[in-house]
């Protein structure tokens, strides 16, 4: 019972902490001017599938840490100048090529045949994942309509993704009994999974910086974000098991790693970003 109270204690700190920290600092990044925004992108993908590689060596596999990293950076800048027009959308397919071939070639060069298809997969997973999920925030932003309303609409989903991330985890504190997931992640509640989905409708109070979004396609928009953010910390839950490990490897001691605090991202932001797409479509 002590060893609970002391962890609950423990993470509760370091929610405090990152709200602190991370909410003010990344909500300037995007609200600043589109450039900041891009950097933060490129950040978040470089050091998320930095510690990727780390986990993945940590269970004895060999990716190419760097060379994934770089790539993964590529693909997100890729997305940037897709969304301003400086590219065409089907350059993506010989850079996809390209990407593959450097990635397999690489890996044989690095660590022969132990383990070859693992390590060249791997590598080569990491690198989509993290450059094409991560790089959603541009062309969402492009989507939007650049300018001051398309970045608001960044930090209202960051700001989504927040809440429901606390809605979760104190209505499962207070409430939940029913595991979501137990063998994910056993501290996650069904009650904690619908307090997530009520926490990420928070935003709807900043409708009148979205002036292009209709109240309902707000809310939907937000949901879409709210599950994917909660299905994306689920998966990150998953790796980890997988891979034996607790935490991801620490960007500051004791507080756990980018990739921890940035998991919900990776799916709530492409979601959203169909989402948007899809009423770009439809609308009259």
């Amino acid at each position: 019972m002590a060893a609970d109270t002391a962890k609950n204690a423990s993470n509760l700190r370091l929610r405090v902490l990152s709200a602190i920290v991370f909410v003010p600092g990344v909500l300037f990044l995007v609200e600043a001017t589109e450039w900041t925004l891009y950097f933060l992108v490129l950040g978040v993908a470089a050091r998320c599938s930095w510690e990727f590689y780390q986990i993945l060596e940590e269970a004895g596999y060999r990716p190419l840490r760097l060379p994934g990293c770089i790539l993964a950076m590529g693909v997100c800048s890729y997305f940037w100048r897709l969304g301003k027009g400086e590219m065409p959308a089907g350059d993506l397919i010989p850079l996809l090529m390209a990407v593959t071939v450097l990635v397999m070639a690489w890996t044989l060069h690095q660590s022969g045949t132990e383990r070859y298809t693992a390590n060249a997969f791997l590598t080569l997973g990491g690198v989509l994942f993290f450059g094409i999920l991560g790089g959603a925030p541009l062309l969402l932003v492009q989507t939007a309509g650049q300018g001051e309303e398309a970045r608001h609409l960044v930090a209202a989903l960051f700001l989504c993704i927040w809440f429901a991330d606390s809605g979760a985890y104190f209505s499962g504190r207070l409430w939940g009994k029913t595991k979501l997931a137990p063998t994910i992640s056993p501290g996650k509640t069904r009650v904690g999974f619908i307090g997530g989905i009520v926490g990420s409708m928070s935003p709807l109070a900043l409708g009148f910086l979205l002036p292009s979004f209709s109240p309902w396609a707000l809310a939907g928009l937000l949901l879409v974000a709210g599950v994917g953010g909660q299905l994306g910390d689920l998966v990150e839950s998953a790796f980890k098991r997988d891979m034996g490990i607790k935490d991801a490897p620490p960007l500051i001691p004791g507080h756990g790693g980018l990739l921890d605090r940035f998991d919900s991202y990776f799916f709530a932001f492409p979601l959203a970003y169909l989402y948007v797409d899809m009423l770009a479509i439809f609308e009259p």
